[in-house]
């Protein structure tokens, strides 16, 4: 079995590393991702610039995009086999509700879910990067060995490993929960700092984030102390709309 690994954080992280070491049972380990951070970038791909891989180390590289390119590099390029299954993470913060339109973690699980490959994305409010991302990555291969073979097709699980964790009787690892998409309320602000004949400079703050209350979100299961794990379909049609009369 080959195993892609991959991030928008970048390849020295220890949400890479941890989960590398943890799934190493599993076959063979191939790793990529972007060169810098590259958050919040949802499934862009690089369409007129050039990318540059690098092999930093066997089965290891770096591409000076975005985790979508990494992916498609990884699928398209003669440089790398077949894979079986694609993990994009283990991010250092979360990707709940509304987030998951964002995220480039989750964005490069659905463009490996897009052509076709098993795809998980997975979260934990760990930072900085250099922290401790074993018991996620730990109890994520402990699922795999159960789920795996179950994976349906063009479906992505979106997982969040919340920080506070409940222990299951006889179980070192948090209960888990099957959840929806939970629905986020951002509040975001800008910093001006600069004006002048040019325009104005800003910059995005820290964004405060909330979300609507409901008890089958992935928001609330969080909350809870348990593990989120969400199913996210390709198609996005919205089924429950009536047609608009034209």
């Amino acid at each position: 079995m080959k195993v892609l690994l991959t991030n928008d954080d970048g390849l020295f992280t220890n949400g890479l590393l941890h989960l590398e070491q943890a799934l190493a049972s599993f076959g063979e380990i191939w790793c990529i991702a972007p060169d810098r951070e590259r958050s919040a970038t949802s499934q862009a791909l690089s369409l007129r610039e050039t990318l540059l891989l690098k092999e930093v180390s066997p089965r290891k590289f770096t591409v000076n995009g975005y985790p979508t390119d990494c992916v498609n590099l990884a699928l398209f390029t003669e440089d790398f086999p077949a894979f079986d299954l694609v993990v994009s993470g283990i991010n250092h913060g979360v990707n709940l509700g509304d987030d998951i339109h964002y995220s480039g973690t989750v964005g490069a699980a659905r463009h490996a879910a897009l052509h076709g490959k098993k795809a998980i994305a997975i979260s934990a409010p760990i930072r900085p990067h250099d922290g401790d991302f074993r018991r996620p990555a730990a109890w994520l291969a402990k699922w795999l060995e159960t789920n795996l073979e179950n994976f349906p097709q063009r479906v992505l699980w979106n997982i969040n490993y919340p920080l506070e964790a409940r222990a299951n009787a006889g179980d070192p690892f948090p209960g888990m929960r099957w959840t929806r998409q939970g629905r986020r309320i951002y509040k975001d602000a800008y910093e001006l700092l600069e004006e002048g004949a040019g325009g104005k400079l800003y910059k995005l703050l820290e964004t405060e984030m909330g979300w609507h209350d409901d008890a089958e979100s992935d928001c609330r299961a969080f909350e809870d102390g348990m593990i989120s794990i969400t199913p996210l379909a390709l198609d996005t049609t919205a089924v429950t709309i009536e047609p608009v009369s034209r």
